[in-house]
């Protein structure tokens, strides 16, 4: 007698992929924060495209100024580095000399192929200031970028993969621990909500090429202005082993920066590539406060690139869907 197979064995075949897939997203906004970032504060997007780190600086290096060149395609012509005392540089030279390093770091960074870094994030999200998270991230600048971040804590072992490769433009998410056994990996638009409900930037804006790009729209519109903000260089700080400027901006009114009422940045004097960087912003309540306090209370978004590996080839398949390490 010949088998008979029940009839619904297809639908509820498909009704429990279906159901697996809508969990998965439940997952996801659990473990995200559901209210999209940056709703409190605006965030501004760069895009690269149109947005890019030009071949030469234009900026004039500032008066009695030397600096170490990197390694960049377009080094810069001095071979000293600054004293690490305090510079003498005045409020607009400082904004200038910080632009010149960002750009000429922003042009030897994406002349890298690929690198990889652990990189340390804590940001403010619809009001309320994350924990830090550390991930692995491995970039590739050419010939499209791509990314691959793992995190160390956390959801850890949640993966992230964005290829500009892909005609679709999605990242891939997958979760960490159990989560990730059983549930299968998610393709998000990095602009849709479910996306930036964990992160102030789009993963498009990750690494330090990312970071740069949205330092200098910044440090820009701190020159268009002319007025309202202060900009110091603090003595050299070293950091993760390597020794770096170090600036401090502070704006007085928010009509100036509504994202930023004050910066704290330290740059790598080789590179000239930011591998820390504090953002604190705006309180409607500040009296009575001191400078510690309202700093604690309006941290937005803090930083850090470590162990930064430019040395690495990174394989193709670091960047595939289909690597099976993944399991995507």
């Amino acid at each position: 007698m010949p088998c008979i197979r029940p009839v619904q064995s297809s639908s509820q075949r498909n009704f429990l992929a279906i159901s697996a897939t809508v969990f998965s997203i439940g997952v996801i906004c659990f473990n995200f924060d559901p209210v999209p970032a940056g709703e409190d504060v605006q965030v501004a997007r760069v895009v690269p495209s149109i947005t890019a780190i030009d071949g030469s600086s234009d900026v004039p290096l500032p008066p009695g100024t030397e600096i170490t060149p990197s390694d960049s395609l377009n080094p810069l012509p001095s071979t000293a580095a600054p004293s690490s005392g305090s510079g003498e540089l005045s409020n607009n030279d400082a904004i200038k000399f910080s632009l010149l390093l960002l750009k000429d770091g922003g042009r030897f960074i994406e002349s890298i192929e690929d690198y990889q870094v652990m990189f340390d994030k804590r940001e403010r999200i619809s009001g309320d200031i994350g924990e830090i998270e550390t991930m692995e991230l491995k970039v590739r600048h050419a010939p499209e970028f791509a990314i691959y971040m793992k995190w160390k804590n956390g959801d850890a072992g949640r993966q992230l993969l964005y290829n500009d490769e892909y005609a679709d433009k999605q990242m891939m998410v997958k979760l960490g621990g159990f989560k990730g056994r059983i549930l299968p990996a998610l393709k998000l638009d990095p602009m849709g909500s479910e996306a930036k409900a964990g992160a102030r930037y789009p993963v498009t804006e990750a690494g330090l090429a990312g970071m740069i790009r949205q330092m200098i729209m910044h440090r820009e519109r701190d020159l268009s202005h002319g007025h309202g903000i202060q900009c110091i260089r603090l003595a050299n700080e070293v950091f993760d082993e390597r020794e770096c400027y170090c600036f401090k901006y502070e704006y007085s009114a928010a009509e100036l920066n509504p994202l930023y009422r004050k910066s704290i940045v330290l740059m790598d004097t080789r590179y000239h590539v930011p591998l820390k960087v504090t953002n604190y912003t705006w309180s409607n309540n500040a009296e009575g406060m001191t400078a510690e306090q309202l700093d604690e209370m309006t941290l937005i978004e803090d930083y850090a690139f470590r162990n930064l590996d430019m040395s690495i080839d990174l394989a193709s398949e670091v960047f595939s869907r289909d690597n099976p390490a993944y399991r995507m």
